[in-house]
């Protein structure tokens, strides 16, 4: 058997984790406090996942950057292209909050870039 530890990031108290596991097999998760916690771990283990946040450009708006995130979390290894796809992206104003900007983004089915405030245009 082999330990995998990992410290929780589903609520601020950062639990520590450790996942007993045979292989790809999970036994056993100690350490959380909460089910979130257990859920996490055997998720971390299995197929780590990351949401993302981050700003676009925006022409014709009181400010040159967009804050935009991702809807739903995707495999910890395509976050950097998710980025560099995002950071691709320009916007038009007026921009409504919740207003997808980019379906699908690297193909993933119902995970969309969208926009986290409104921006009104100027001018």
């Amino acid at each position: 058997m082999s330990l995998t530890e990992f410290t929780c990031i589903q609520c601020p108290i950062g639990c520590p984790l450790q996942l007993t596991h045979e292989g790809r097999e999970i036994v056993e998760v100690k350490g959380y406090s909460c089910k979130r916690g257990d859920k996490y771990a055997r998720q971390e283990f299995v197929d780590p996942r990351r949401s993302l946040s981050t700003t676009i450009r925006i022409d014709g708006a009181l400010w040159g950057r967009l804050p935009v995130k991702i809807s739903g979390p995707i495999p910890k290894d395509k976050v950097l292209d998710a980025a560099k796809t995002i950071h691709q992206l320009r916007a038009r104003a007026p921009v409504e909050r919740g207003q997808i900007l980019l379906e699908n983004i690297l193909g993933f089915d119902g995970i969309h870039v969208v926009a986290c405030r409104e921006m009104a245009k100027t001018g």
